[in-house]
């Protein structure tokens, strides 16, 4: 008894592959656009708001500077409000108010918080600012305010 083996055509089988191999690779190019253009869009929201978090911080930290400067910060007026135009193209102002507070040896501490916030002419508010910082100004002695030190006790930035 002969068996006849019956050859099947292999014909059409390339182009079922190369079907195959475009499909996954526009899924892949699908994919990755969606990606870029997610990115890219997203991109200049979260350059305002870093440009805008920069220029407060810079703002607040010439501030600080500024600050020790002025005769008896922390006790004194501190001066402001203060406001800077054009930092990172962004106009920002900087209230600062005087908070002394006795400490347990009765101790007298200079500290002033900062609060840094879009310039719109007006003070700055809890729910407007960008930065917030207090700063204790270490003088040798009530009597003598020549500041040694400067200490950053908190720093917040929202937004």
């Amino acid at each position: 008894m002969t068996r006849r083996v019956q050859t099947r055509s292999e014909q059409g089988a390339a182009l079922v592959l190369a079907i195959g191999v475009m499909v996954v690779i526009g899924l892949i190019a699908t994919t990755s656009l969606a990606l870029i253009t997610t990115s890219v869009n997203g991109r200049a929201t979260l350059d305002a708001v870093r440009n805008r978090q920069y220029a407060a911080d810079g703002a607040v930290e010439a501030t600080i500077a500024h600050v020790r400067t002025v005769s008896s910060p922390g006790l004194g007026p501190c001066g402001g409000p203060y406001t800077y135009p054009a930092l990172n193209k962004v106009a920002i102002h900087v209230d600062c108010v005087n908070v002394p507070t006795l400490t347990t040896s009765g101790a007298l501490q200079r500290n002033v918080v900062f609060t840094a916030c879009i310039d719109t002419g007006v003070l700055c508010t809890d729910s407007s600012a960008i930065v917030r910082a207090q700063v204790n100004y270490e003088a040798t002695s009530i009597s003598n305010p020549t500041i040694t030190r400067t200490y950053v006790q908190s720093w917040s930035v929202n937004r």
